[in-house]
């Protein structure tokens, strides 16, 4: 059995997911909110276009992160330091597709709000399961260790 296959057999198995993903979306409405709000905020006041997507996206992550550490995935096992900097590999990531996705839509002229849109929508996969399984689970580390670890084959857990 593929390695994606047991995930996804575990992932479905977990009743919790669905609450968490529920809780993910409202969550992220509210972000989103304050996101786009702040971000035409910041193009109104003629900041400069990088400005712009940094500026909104920080507002949004800082509250992202606390209500779905608190609220949603209610992560208290590891220290809030150490999910931070996870936090920060897995919205590094998303800030990053972020901007090409904005950029490129601007470059292809369409207005910087729908690229932010586009983005968003593109970045909610990525962001859920990396916080689930990353920033809120065991952590980079230890889920690549757990994944370099050989599993066992049917026949070797049957002697």
């Amino acid at each position: 059995m593929s390695r994606l296959h047991q995930f996804a057999q575990k992932f479905y198995a977990d009743v919790s997911w669905q609450f968490q993903l529920a809780r993910y979306a409202t969550i992220g409405g509210f972000v989103t909110c304050i996101d786009l709000g702040s971000f035409a905020l910041f193009l109104r006041a003629r900041w400069p276009l990088l400005a712009v997507i940094t500026a909104s996206w920080a507002l949004a992550v800082v509250t992202h992160f606390s209500l779905n550490k608190y609220a949603n995935f209610r992560a208290h096992d590891r220290p809030t330091h150490h999910q931070a900097g996870t936090y920060a590999v897995v919205v590094g990531t998303t800030w990053l597709t972020t901007t090409a996705i904005v950029k490129g839509a601007v470059a292809l002229g369409a207005p910087p709000l729908l690229g932010k849109v586009i983005a968003i929508a593109f970045n909610v996969p990525i962001g859920f399961f990396g916080h689930r399984y990353l920033t809120f689970g065991r952590g980079i580390a230890a889920t690549l260790k757990a994944a370099r670890r050989p599993r066992r084959s049917p026949i070797d857990t049957a002697r």
